[in-house]
């Protein structure tokens, strides 16, 4: 291939990528939101490193062009079901929950897990679906899908399991101040202290004292009964205690490596070896993770062990 052969190539991509995309009046029309355009959103991935990577390849590969256009086409219909999957509520938003772009690394917060306002809505079937589709083309692979999907991956695990430790107690029950806190941290730190405090006083102090009240209102054997209950409840947490503690230890650790697995996702160059280090003995420790990601690096490491660079084309 050549200049020439490249350039008709552009030239009728340019026509398949807007039937393929759709216009804007029809996303507007689907989204209800004045001015949304899919390809606005992902044009920037689309055409500044998933495609040059693709014909930087060909190139090498010597692909003719209509094996290059094929792949290009593929690619583009794998962006655009990537879009989907990582805001699989594009056709039903509620106020705030535009999306911004196709994605982008995510700041991890905790009071705001399981949040939609942040432009974001990752359905993890989905996903799933178009990672194996992309692993089962290995000639459109490049350095920026790869790490979208490892990053995507390993967000949604992380969000999926704060909002299970913090939000629901580890589907114990509520935790009402991160219900309340919205979304402040200084809130919810105050509010914690206001309702771990209250507990405690109900759990520990509140009974004693009102068996007190009873003993000197000479309720003797009520409050005899309800100091023996008291005493019982103590017994029975006290027994629960260390199996508690080691839930507790544990959910703590795979939050943290989780939380270790995304933050490495966030660096300019990412070292393969010591990123399958890290998820490999989080693994061992319980961590649960989609196979794909686990795919996606042992390819990286293959390719080059010491550095993968999100950003770079070919």
């Amino acid at each position: 291939m050549d200049d020439n052969d490249l350039s008709q190539i552009d030239a009728s991509l340019d026509e398949f990528v807007k039937r393929e995309i759709g216009s804007d009046e029809y996303w507007e029309e689907e989204t209800g939101i004045s001015g949304f355009s899919l390809y606005a959103l992902i044009s920037p991935v689309l055409e500044g490193t998933i495609l040059p990577s693709i014909k930087a390849n060909a190139l090498i590969n010597n692909s003719t062009k209509e094996e290059l256009r094929d792949q290009c086409i593929r690619a583009l219909r794998l962006i655009i079901a990537l879009f989907k999957a990582l805001h699989h509520n594009v056709f039903s938003l509620c106020e705030n929950e535009e999306p911004h772009d196709l994605w982008h690394h995510q700041k991890y917060d905790f009071l705001r897990a399981n949040d939609l306002t942040r432009g974001i809505a990752i359905d993890k079937a989905q996903l799933t679906n178009v990672a194996a589709d992309y692993l089962s083309h290995p000639e459109i692979r490049n350095n920026k899908f790869d790490w979208m999907l490892l990053d995507a991956f390993v967000f949604a695990e992380l969000d999926a399991y704060t909002y299970h430790v913090v939000n629901t107690g580890s589907g114990t029950g509520i935790n009402w101040a991160a219900m309340f806190a919205g979304k402040s941290h200084p809130k919810y730190y105050g509010l914690q202290f206001l309702f771990v405090s209250l507990g405690i006083s109900l759990r520990y102090l509140a009974m004693p004292a009102i068996a007190y009240f009873l003993m000197i209102k000479d309720y003797g054997t009520l409050a005899t009964i309800l100091a023996g209950g008291w005493l019982l409840y103590l017994a029975f947490l006290l027994f629960g205690f260390p199996k508690r503690w080691r839930a507790r230890k544990k959910r703590a650790a795979l939050l943290s490596y989780l939380a270790d697995l995304y933050g490495m996702l966030g660096d300019g160059t990412i070292s393969p070896r010591r990123f399958k280090e890290t998820l490999d003995k989080a693994a061992a420790e319980g961590v649960v993770l989609d196979g794909a990601v686990f795919s996606l690096v042992d390819r990286m490491v293959a390719r080059d062990a010491t550095a993968f660079i999100p950003s770079q084309v070919g």
